[in-house]
């Protein structure tokens, strides 16, 4: 695989601004001999790139001289080996602006043209029977010729969208989603990346080959480890969070209660569900799930014996079925599959970012975010020569963002990393929690 190897190893051919004259494109303002930094960003958590960039506006002062009042283009060509990124970009913002006699400096920051149509177009309509996937495709291509990279979903839905934005509407969909080739599991990520739109199943990405091919793993150089030539190497690197167990119980992350209320009926549920009632039926990305299970020990808290936070939840039990009147509480097993979908997400999507690892790579513009990778991070030890992996940390994350930083000698790359898990064996449980019980009405 070709590609550089070292920060130096990059061009920035193009970087013209197109100003707005009379409501169309004016003539194009090329300002790559004014600009500082640029800093460009994908995550699989944004629905769309971002690009902030640091201009040093000597004697021009083009906020007042074009003006500049909002969706000027920035066309934008980079190079980095035998990668090339073309993106055009729209100015919806500029602050820091900081002025000295003729020179100024400030920021422009950009996005891309679907972000601006999103905010200028509402959805106020009914859903008969469509799938999560459908409505993304569909209701997308009227906003961008782009690539749309879609899993196929699948329930139906049954629903009004009450005059909510096309962004928000498709990221609503992800905790309510089950992909078709992993139906015991929930959860969709949508996001817009330097090769199109995507909206896919979190267990499809974690079951992908990871970044660049099988075979490579990004590694530190410490020790007797020599991977100063690689450009998968990684320059430093930080774990923000290890865990933080008040955080976790708060959130209903380890065990929580849903009062699930039937207007309809005038009835309500109570069910509580723990992390363990779903952990098994979805993919993960280490071998070491991020909590304890039960305990047999006075000294240890169970947290899935108490709730540390109560959902309340909509709910039309006709709609799935209900109880039998003489059914006993203790064995009403729930029959709400919507909201049965939205419990399991909660553990998924909050779990998914448990385990965060920061590193800087020399810069690329092959990696993606929705990527996977491989990653070995050394022991903050030495033994005799030799380097141990840190099995906790080291293993397969995915690629949470990517932020390409561009200056005038060099292009680095920063990647947040994330996963639901850690590396290493899983520890032996005393006692599993594996079905879900009333515990009231």
């Amino acid at each position: 695989m070709s590609g550089q190897n070292f920060e130096g190893d990059f061009e920035l051919r193009t970087l013209k601004l197109y100003p707005v004259v009379q409501n169309s494109y004016g003539n194009s303002i090329d300002i790559k001999d004014i600009v500082g930094e640029i800093t460009l960003k994908e995550s699989v958590l944004s629905a769309s790139l971002y690009c902030s960039i640091v201009v040093k506006d000597i004697e021009e002062n083009l906020i007042s001289k074009l003006p500049m009042m909002g969706q000027e283009r920035i066309e934008m060509v980079v190079r980095a080996g035998s990668k090339q990124i073309k993106q055009d970009f729209y100015v919806y913002n500029i602050d820091g602006r900081v002025m000295k006699e003729k020179n100024q400096g400030y920021v422009l920051h950009c996005c891309s043209l679907e972000a601006l149509k999103n905010e200028s177009q509402r959805i106020v309509k009914r859903l008969d029977g469509v799938k999560a996937h459908e409505f993304v495709e569909e209701n997308l291509r009227t906003i961008t010729n782009k690539k749309i990279n879609v899993d196929e979903s699948l329930h139906k839905f049954d629903m009004y969208i009450p005059n909510w934005r096309l962004f928000d509407t498709c990221a609503w969909f992800r905790t309510r989603t089950v992909a078709t080739a992993h139906k015991d599991s929930v959860g969709y990520l949508f996001w817009e990346s330097f090769d199109g739109f995507n909206f896919k199943s979190v267990d499809t990405l974690f079951d992908q080959d990871p970044y660049p091919n099988k075979s490579t793993r990004y590694g530190f150089a410490q020790g007797n480890t020599d991977l100063s030539e690689s450009k998968f190497r990684i320059i430093n690197y930080a774990s923000p969070k290890v865990f933080n167990v008040f955080d976790d119980a708060r959130s209903g992350s380890f065990a929580h209660d849903a009062i699930y209320i039937d207007p309809n009926h005038r009835t309500a549920r109570i069910f509580r569900t723990t992390a363990d009632d779903f952990w098994s039926k979805s993919k993960h990305l280490g071998g070491l799930k991020p909590y304890r299970s039960g305990g047999n020990s006075e000294d240890l808290v169970d947290f899935s014996r108490g709730s540390g936070r109560v959902v309340y939840r909509p709910s039309t039990i006709n709609t799935f079925g209900k109880w039998n009147k003489d059914q006993p509480i203790g064995d009403r097993d729930m029959v709400d599959e919507s909201n049965k979908i939205f419990e399991k997400s909660i553990y998924r999507f909050y779990f998914m970012q448990y385990n965060t690892l920061d590193i800087a790579v020399p810069g690329d513009l092959d990696v993606r975010a929705g990527n996977l990778i491989d990653v070995d991070i050394p022991e903050p030890r030495v033994n005799k020569d030799a380097v141990k992996k840190d099995k906790r940390i080291s293993g397969k994350y995915l690629v949470n963002s990517v932020t390409h930083v561009l200056n005038r000698d060099k292009l680095s790359t920063r990647i947040t990393l994330t996963r639901d898990s850690f590396g290493g064996t899983n520890i032996a449980d005393d006692k599993r929690t594996e079905k879900q019980v009333t515990i009231g009405s």
